[in-house]
């Protein structure tokens, strides 16, 4: 077997507990393996702002390591500073997407190079309580320089824009990436009546049962973590990789490991290589001493 020179990992369900922090027995792990030699790439659907508070909790400047942000769009060497970004998805697809949103009733959240835009259908007023208290907040904010927490580790910027968004037209820059998100099946009873010219153009990953992730056709983590593996000389079979959910399952399937976590997703699971214990009892790390064991 070839040597694992990169581990890969999910933040979410997978590197993180549920109180987003990181176990104690995982961090040592994973400083182990990069002091022999491992380079850490964090793959997450989060924003690179959002992945960075990990990514130097890490030391992944010292070590070599990368972040890997909205699910592949865009890379960023720790050490260097470097970033490349991958394929906006342009103005008209993000438009029929969110007349698609609107029309089946889903919240609609895309991010763009400078902001976001919301939409919250009637139906969700509790959540539209919430989105106007968070925009009330973000004013406050911008007073001030440093990226703050809004909900769950996510971070904002206080120079973005939050726009709130009716109709198709208000859609005017390319999207990084779109969420929607309703009661389980109800996104899954939209979804199934989504044009297939539309979803032709999408890669559409569900990161939990009210969750959708949306990216530009052939955009995954996968694609990202190819071009670091790339980059450095290497191939899949030098990557260890672990994952919990639909955006997991590209790097999980090209992994030379791949790992499903004890939490994961069935279709995660029934793809990978290995199923570990949960984000919540160190399956990363237990995966991660073994290979050690092995290897060194």
């Amino acid at each position: 077997m070839t040597a694992i020179r990169f581990i890969a990992c999910d933040l979410d369900g997978t590197l993180l507990t549920d109180n987003k922090d990181i176990l104690t027995l995982t961090f040592n792990s994973l400083m182990e393996a990069q002091k022999r030699g491992i380079r850490l790439i964090l793959a997450s659907g989060r924003n690179s702002a959002m992945i960075a508070p990990y990514a130097e909790q890490l030391q992944l400047d010292r070590y070599g390591g990368y972040m890997v942000g909205c699910n592949g769009q865009h890379i960023i060497d720790a050490q260097r500073g470097d970033r490349i970004d991958n394929a906006l998805m342009d103005v008209e697809t993000s438009a029929r997407l969110f007349a698609f949103a609107k029309k089946h009733h889903l919240q609609f959240l895309a991010e763009y190079t400078r902001g976001f835009y919301v939409y919250v259908p009637k139906s969700m007023f509790p959540i539209k309580i919430l989105v106007s208290y968070l925009k009330q907040r973000h004013k406050l904010k911008k007073k001030h320089h440093a990226d703050y927490s809004v909900l769950g580790g996510f971070m904002m910027s206080p120079d973005s824009f939050v726009s709130s968004i009716s109709k198709p037209a208000d859609i005017k820059e390319e999207c990084i990436k779109i969420g929607i998100t309703h009661f389980p099946k109800i996104i899954e009873l939209a979804l199934e009546k989504m044009d297939a010219e539309l979803k032709e153009q999408l890669n559409i990953m569900h990161v939990t049962s009210y969750w959708v992730d949306i990216m530009p056709k052939g955009i995954d983590k996968s694609v990202a973590i190819e071009q670091i593996l790339v980059k450095n000389g290497v191939g899949f079979d030098s990557l260890l990789a672990f994952g919990d959910a639909h955006n997991d399952m590209g790097m999980i399937c090209k992994a030379g490991i791949g790992i499903a976590m004890g939490n994961a997703m069935e279709a995660i699971k029934q793809n990978a290589d290995q199923i570990t214990e949960s984000n919540e009892d160190n399956g990363i790390g237990l995966v991660v001493d073994r290979l050690l064991k092995v290897i060194f």
